[in-house]
């Protein structure tokens, strides 16, 4: 016996009504009639025997089979997209402008090498690399300003798609000349941070929630905090300065020698941070955009893999 079978259309029609949460705003964007939008999605109920969309207060909201629908339901309309794409651009020189946002973390210490190789081989591309903090980069990447944009995991807003690219470890980073009596790179508790002069990122930055989770919790007091939201800027203030700072490995490559500032590993617990990488869930971008991101993730999983192996080494052997 056959069974019906989902369409294309329909699975599109539903997506796109609960990312617009209106039949004509998501009729507009697939180029049809509102009750053609009512219709697909009516269809697409009868098909898996299950209602997915219940409207509450003049907004929709997701059944659980529909939670399940509309996650796989991006993963195969973007497949599907980046499949036609890939086959229509398979005999094209791979050109035109490709723009792209990332965290300060990562503009250190991949940005450089990472555009040295793609330009050697793709001359032809034109690049915009904005860089800011995360949420400000996943409105852009939903607004259609950026292609796609690499952050800290986090929630995602309807309309985006994530995908992780790389693990990475918190490090106390301070100053060399001002050493706080802890040989670089070796590992350090939390309880270290007692009675310092901490920089911390602002409240609009992913990762201040959890840093003052992890001091609450641990009961770790803070002589002094100072804001800043300026990655740069807080190297230049640990060099200068007794102040320290957390900051991830990935921002922290370039100091591994040791001879500006001091990185020592937390452990006691150990801090880790996910990176992802943040696209439109309606849409693939473009080869180029594709063939960009592919190269910043090599170059990322390099530098976290050579941090890896030094924390590796940190590890007493039994």
């Amino acid at each position: 016996m056959a069974f019906p079978r989902i369409k294309i259309r329909a699975l599109q029609a539903f997506v796109a009504v609960y990312e617009e949460q209106s039949f004509s705003r998501a009729a507009l964007r697939e180029n049809t009639t509102q009750s053609g939008m009512s219709t697909q999605v009516k269809s697409l109920e009868d098909v898996l025997g299950t209602q997915l969309l219940i409207r509450e207060r003049k907004k929709f909201r997701l059944t659980p089979e529909g939670e399940i629908m509309y996650r796989e339901g991006q993963s195969i309309l973007k497949s599907l997209m980046s499949i036609e794409q890939s086959v229509r651009e398979m005999h094209r020189r791979v050109g035109g402008l490709v723009r792209i946002g990332m965290i300060p973390a990562l503009t250190r210490s991949i940005l450089i090498p990472a555009l040295d190789q793609f330009n050697a081989e793709f001359p032809d591309v034109e690049l915009s690399l904005l860089e800011e903090y995360s949420h400000s980069l996943m409105r852009r990447v939903l607004d259609g300003e950026l292609d796609f944009a690499m952050v800290p995991s986090t929630e995602l807003p309807a309309g985006l798609t994530g995908r992780f690219i790389g693990h990475d470890r918190e490090m106390l980073v301070s100053s060399a000349a001002n050493a706080i009596g802890h040989k670089h790179l070796s590992e350090l508790p939390l309880s270290a941070l007692s009675g310092k002069r901490l920089i911390v990122p602002s409240r609009l930055n992913v990762r201040r929630k959890s840093i003052d989770t992890l001091l609450n919790t641990h009961n770790i007091q803070i002589a002094e905090t100072l804001e800043m939201d300026g990655m740069l800027a807080t190297l230049e203030m640990v060099a200068a300065t007794d102040w320290i700072a957390m900051l991830p490995s990935a921002i922290c490559f370039p100091d591994k020698d040791g001879s500006i500032r001091h990185l020592n590993p937390i452990k006691d617990p150990p801090i880790g941070l996910d990176y992802i990488l943040v696209e439109k869930a309606e849409s693939a971008p473009p080869r180029a955009a594709q063939l960009l991101a592919q190269c910043l993730t090599q170059h990322l999983s390099d530098v976290l893999n050579e941090w890896s192996k030094e924390f590796d080494m940190l590890v007493p052997k039994s």
